[in-house]
């Protein structure tokens, strides 16, 4: 089977799969490579698939997988990257016996490295750690501030980190401590001084801006930007990754929605 995980479905063949109705949306196919080439279709009979469309200003804050329902994601071919928007919910299945007859299409290459973007994006609607209600209400406004500051660095900041105590829900006159890791991609050589700009940037705004939101005070210990090289595993473990696309354990009530 000619298909693997990254793969895209053309614009013509989505139609003639009766995927889609117009002729502007594309698949990419997300089941896994080993599930692919399971040939015991009463086990595996179906592909499941997204439906992208194509983005001709891609976001920042939808790159790297820092937003779990939105991802703009870029596929070699041609002279210029080739960005495709997905979104998590956007999601169909296909006969897998009936893909076969179809060639993934030419010209649409996945890196490794936007593989495993891929990957960790469909991983992180699951894994998703939800922050305090009492510490979201403070830090909306700083989270405003990371989602402005994001939009513009597509190809620079890989996602942010935060690391606070206590973990539990704190009546507005309580404290709590926090660090910010902005944590940069090694592959860019303007990324450290983006990633700082900003890191310093909140750092000089914070105590205004958890001011502004009068929900209760944060004091921030490090506010700090960080390599992908240098934040380790353990960093990982000991951190929650903040992902634009959610703020807390309850549906906001506003309806503020940083996407």
């Amino acid at each position: 089977m000619p298909w693997a995980q990254g793969s895209v479905i053309a614009a013509e063949d989505m139609q003639a799969l009766g995927l889609v109705e117009e002729g502007r949306w594309w698949g990419v196919v997300i089941t896994h490579d080993c599930d692919l080439a399971n040939d015991n279709l009463e086990l595996e009979p179906a592909v499941e698939v997204i439906v992208a469309q194509t983005v001709s200003s891609p976001d920042g804050n939808h790159r790297y997988a820092k937003n779990a329902r939105k991802l703009h994601l870029d596929w070699e071919g041609g002279v210029e990257p080739w960005c495709l928007e997905l979104l998590a919910t956007r999601r169909c299945h296909v006969d897998k016996a009936t893909l076969a007859g179809f060639e993934p299409a030419p010209g649409a290459t996945l890196s490794p490295a936007g593989r495993r973007i891929l990957q960790s994006w469909l991983a992180a609607r699951y894994r998703r750690q939800a922050l305090p209600d009492s510490l979201v209400e403070r830090l909306r406004k700083v989270f405003a501030r990371l989602e402005k500051r994001g939009k513009g660095n597509a190809g620079s900041v890989v996602g942010y980190w935060l690391s606070f105590e206590p973990a539990d829900e704190l009546p507005p006159a309580e404290p709590y401590d926090l660090n910010i890791s902005i944590v940069y991609t090694i592959e860019d050589p303007f990324a450290e001084d983006t990633a700082v700009g900003i890191a310093e940037d909140l750092a000089a705004r914070f105590e205004g801006l958890v001011r502004q939101a009068g929900a209760g005070p944060v004091v921030l210990g490090e506010c700090a930007a960080r390599s992908e090289e240098e934040f380790t595993l353990k960093d990982i473990r000991e951190h929650v990754e903040f992902r634009l696309d959610y703020l807390s354990n309850r549906v906001y009530p506003d309806g503020v929605e940083l996407e």
